[in-house]
């Protein structure tokens, strides 16, 4: 890098023109390519709140459901996934906004700082020409004044040692921007993508579980019951949810597919100092979600009970 005396190699504006046009264009894709993940991670943030609210739609209607016990199970179940889901969908935007955008953004100081060297070695550059040109006319116009020209010789000595040394030191710090960049762009991206492989993995899981929970909905029951609250309208049917689902529980509990770095960097993300892009509380968490299941379970193997026995009364007085 600035290595003027050379002939084949390029010159000292030419190589600085290279060296600045190399800046503005990392400074430029690395500006698009932060907004262009700024974007994504914020239209994710909005699909995790609006997950939130369908939850709590769902849920309300199935603590609303009175005649449709199943159907009341399997909303009520269908919510607490849904819930995992959005908590795993949470995870994904604050990994995103810490492995990725934060990374980016630091780039626009980087790129001044190298911006700022370059100018400075130009600067000595210049300095080193302009010594150079006081010696040039000392030798011209008083070619026998030696103090002088000798005084202009040493300046010039200086000026190119200093020269010499800012040279090396912007060569040096040039090959470390762009193996910095190539570096750091390659672990980003892949960050990305392990970001995204993570949290559909997830979901694709618990989805899963989600298309059991509808699955296991029973409409003949729920018709049945229909029926009999038609026949005896004066007979309150029970608000509790007969059975619930502990595909959840158990998927929840089981060892967790992530490498222990990566649960370690999940669980520290999801702490409520690193949540910035949330404007809203998150909803309840999921282990008092299945603490509330649980308590529904035994009040509604108690209203069961209470239901049969009632029903066996009227089919014996018919």
């Amino acid at each position: 890098m600035f290595r003027g005396d050379n002939s084949h190699s390029l010159s000292y504006e030419q190589q600085a023109k290279f060296i600045q046009d190399r800046i503005s264009s990392v400074e430029k894709n690395f500006g698009e390519l932060c907004v262009g993940f700024g974007d994504y991670t914020r239209k994710t943030a909005r699909l995790r709140d609006m997950g939130d609210e369908l939850s709590k739609i769902i849920k309300e209607y199935a603590n609303n459901e009175i005649v449709n016990k199943s159907l009341s199970a399997g909303l009520d179940n269908l919510s607490i996934t849904l819930t995992a889901v959005e908590e795993y969908r949470n995870c994904e935007v604050q990994r995103l906004e810490a492995k990725v955008i934060g990374e980016l953004c630091q780039y626009e100081s980087i790129c001044k700082h190298a911006r700022e060297e370059l100018k400075h070695t130009m600067n000595v550059r210049e300095k080193e020409m302009s010594r150079k040109k006081v010696l040039d006319k000392a030798k011209e116009r008083q070619p026998f004044n030696r103090q002088q020209v000798t005084y202009a010789e040493s300046e010039l000595l200086k000026a190119s040692a200093e020269m010499s040394r800012t040279a090396k030191g912007l060569s040096e710090q040039t090959e470390f921007f762009e193996r910095r960049k190539l570096q750091q762009l390659k672990t980003l991206l892949s960050d990305f993508v392990m970001i995204e492989m993570t949290f559909h993995a997830k979901a694709m899981e618990l989805l899963s579980v989600a298309y059991q929970q509808i699955a296991d909905i029973n409409e003949k029951a729920d018709l049945e019951n229909f029926k009999r609250k038609l026949r005896s309208p004066e007979k309150q049917v029970s608000t509790g949810i007969s059975v619930r689902s502990s595909s959840l529980a158990s998927l929840l509990n089981q060892q967790s597919p992530l490498k222990d770095e990566d649960s370690m960097r999940m669980g520290k993300l999801r702490s409520p100092e690193n949540n910035n892009l949330s404007n809203k509380a998150r909803s309840s968490s999921l282990a008092a979600l299945m603490n509330h299941s649980s308590s529904k379970e035994e009040d509604t193997s108690d209203s069961d009970g209470s239901t049969d026995h009632s029903t066996s009364e009227e089919t014996e007085s018919r």
